[in-house]
């Protein structure tokens, strides 16, 4: 058998699920200060899996995209605090004018290769 890590397929609904997982689990007896504990991510992991049992993903794919789902939030976030952005509740998106995108996406690859080279 190979040792290769399988890659794991999310879709909008997978991560919604987990999205909301992770809220009912955002309780103390879940997390240490700015983390899940292993029983809040063993009862993650077994909640996913029950609710989604044809994906079955094992706890690092599911830490992962808890991670990347966290990132993009935080890029939402501070995103929206920027001049001329808008939000649209119904698309659930950002929206804004195409200068307004072109100088978001300028900077935040200009700040994402320097993190790069630093």
């Amino acid at each position: 058998m190979s040792t290769e890590r399988i890659r794991a397929s999310w879709n909008s609904t997978l991560e919604k699920g987990l999205v909301d997982i992770l809220h009912e689990h955002n309780q103390p007896r879940f997390r240490a200060q700015n983390a899940w504990i292993p029983d809040g991510w063993r009862s993650i992991v077994n909640k996913f899996n029950e609710m989604f049992p044809y994906a079955y993903f094992s706890k690092q794919q599911i830490q992962e995209k808890e991670k990347e789902l966290k990132a993009n939030y935080k890029i939402i976030k501070n995103a929206r605090k920027e001049s001329g952005l808008g939000w649209n509740d119904s698309l659930g998106m950002i929206v804004a004018e195409k200068p307004v995108w072109d100088r978001l996406l300028l900077v935040r690859f200009f700040s994402h290769s320097l993190q790069l080279i630093l």
